[in-house]
């Protein structure tokens, strides 16, 4: 009996140890693939990177040569120009026009002193002005119908107006210190009764010719005869 328990004993502790055996492997078999599996993820991942650099990289410009066949091409057209390759061309003679010819007469001309410019006379001073003939009137207007600046309440005829300067002129001529009262009565003119027909002093041709002429044919406090204008009929009274 004692030695079936010590025989089953044994058996058990080999199955046992046998377990144990199996466990181990199955755990070192686990723990491989595991490490296989993450060295797997480093690679793919090591490849990814790889990937990466490769879509990161400047691609290579297929036109590498253009600047290099540019750089050529001047440095011959100037080794051209310089050995004189482009001087028969039309574009030559553009850019650099030919010289003209000298003329003859152009160094004749130069080689001659020019003359010296003749002094300037000095202009002889120009005399003052003579001062003009200054003249002083009084005067009296009477109007007619058509006459200038005649206002629209002038109604009576060329013959009435000078019956009427008529009668003004000889009651002046019979009495020139009543001048300005007669002028009150019988003028036309806008404002000479405030005035007493006074014109001041004026330079000789400020007047119409017609007055001007009247005025110079009497002295100084003289009444002219009538003086016909185109404003109508003037006795004047010269006082200047």
């Amino acid at each position: 009996m004692s030695k079936t328990t010590e025989k089953d004993r044994a058996k058990d502790d080999e199955d046992l140890d046998e377990d144990e055996s199996t466990e181990d492997n199955d755990d070192g078999e686990e723990e491989e693939a595991k490490a296989t599996a993450v060295r797997g993820r480093g690679h793919a991942h090591d490849d990814d990177d790889d990937d990466a650099e490769d879509d990161g990289a400047v691609p290579e410009d297929p036109y590498w040569w253009a600047p290099h066949a540019v750089l050529s091409a001047l440095v011959l057209i100037g080794l051209l120009g310089f050995f004189g390759m482009f001087n028969k061309t039309p574009l030559s003679r553009l850019a650099a026009p030919v010289a003209p010819e000298p003329d003859d007469h152009a160094h004749a001309a130069a080689a001659s002193p020019s003359p010296s410019p003749a002094p300037k006379q000095p202009r002889p001073a120009q005399s003052a002005q003579a001062p003009r003939e200054m003249f002083g009137a009084k005067h009296l207007l009477v109007m007619y119908k058509g006459s200038r600046r005649a206002p629209a309440t002038i109604t009576r005829t060329k013959d009435e107006a000078k019956a009427r300067a008529t009668e003004a002129m000889t009651k002046a001529k019979a009495d020139p210190s009543k001048f300005a009262d007669i002028v009150k009565e019988y003028s036309d003119e806008p404002g000479a009764d405030r005035r007493g027909g006074d014109l001041g002093k004026f330079p000789k041709g400020a007047m119409v010719p017609e007055f001007q002429t009247g005025l110079e044919k009497i002295k100084v406090g003289e009444i002219s005869e009538l003086v016909e204008t185109p404003f109508g009929f003037h006795v004047i009274l010269r006082t200047q």
